[in-house]
């Protein structure tokens, strides 16, 4: 008999729309040994929707939250066709409340959903709150003289004088952007939160299935000033991992990049999202490159009486 988990992968192998951060083989792929699974609801022989999650262990307390290096979770739907707006909402609440009812039982459960998702209601009525939070994208990537126009002047300015001055190559050396993120964290006297094997997986998960890669921008010395890694899925590319050495911030590195990288997704894709800024002066520099600013859902529901008062 086929499990719920083989559903969801034959789902995903077959939808290509899927967002990259929900789908099997990416929870496979860097959470296989960890607790994950995935609830799905089904009419008939079809699956309609489902919600992919890690469940942890923090102390005493069961938790599903934000896996490393995810970005966005939450609900997929798969509509049915040509289905009337109003048609549309009572399905969603439907499928949502189903889903809902049967998510494991946790002291607390903490998703941030991805942009497309827009209908929080049903996790309202089942007594769950809600964060909104921001990210910056690029809609459309078909035209980049546009993109480039749209970007803040000391943006540009920063590229053409990096153009100049460095080159960006690929790489496959994730214990380089591994160590930089080590020294840059050293330097603000904390610690890198991403441990190396899991970053290793999804970068080795992106370059084996062509959906991710490493950008490096060096001088003619071969110094390192700046290494990103992005990934990509049919939709949009998404900014997941940068860093710039100190000795080197003021060249305009991580800009080259960026924009080497929004080159690139071009032919790969629809959107740039540049994920993650929420954080002031990182919000700052990410609005620099004309991306529209746009809202997200973090939902959560804290069970636990015991979390709640060291929440309160």
């Amino acid at each position: 008999m086929i499990t719920i988990k083989e559903k969801y992968q034959r789902f995903c192998g077959e939808n290509k729309e899927i967002p990259l951060f929900l789908t099997y083989n990416w929870y496979n792929a860097l959470y296989k040994n960890s607790d994950w699974s995935v609830v799905v609801e089904e009419k008939g022989e079809e699956l309609v929707g489902f919600i992919p999650y890690l469940l942890t262990k923090k102390k005493t307390f069961n938790v599903i939250n934000q896996p490393l290096l995810t970005p966005y979770q939450g609900v997929w739907l798969n509509y049915p066709k040509e289905q009337k707006y109003a048609n549309r909402l009572g399905f969603e609440k439907e499928v949502i409340t189903s889903l809902i009812k049967k998510l494991p039982k946790t002291d607390l459960f903490q998703q941030k959903f991805t942009p497309q998702f827009t209908n929080w209601m049903p996790f309202y009525w089942k007594g769950f709150e809600q964060s909104t939070r921001y990210t910056y994208i690029i809609n459309d990537l078909s035209d980049l003289s546009i993109v480039f126009s749209n970007f803040k002047e000391n943006i540009r300015r920063e590229i053409r004088k990096a153009e100049k001055q460095l080159t960006v190559v690929n790489s496959e050396d994730v214990e380089l952007l591994f160590k930089m993120k080590q020294d840059i964290y050293a330097v603000n006297n904390t610690t890198y939160p991403i441990p190396f094997d899991i970053l290793k997986k999804a970068v080795d998960y992106g370059l084996a299935n062509n959906c991710g890669e490493i950008l490096i921008a060096k001088d003619k010395e071969d110094n390192i000033h700046s290494v990103l890694f992005y990934v990509w899925d049919n939709s949009s590319a998404y900014y997941l991992q940068g860093v710039t050495s100190e000795k080197f911030k003021t060249t305009g590195s991580m800009s080259l990049l960026l924009w080497e990288a929004i080159n690139r997704s071009a032919t790969k894709t629809k959107n740039f999202n540049f994920e993650g800024s929420m954080i002031e002066p990182i919000e700052r520099y990410f609005r620099a490159f004309g991306g529209k600013l746009t809202p997200y859902f973090e939902i959560k529901k804290t069970s636990s009486k015991f979390l709640k008062l060291l929440n309160y």
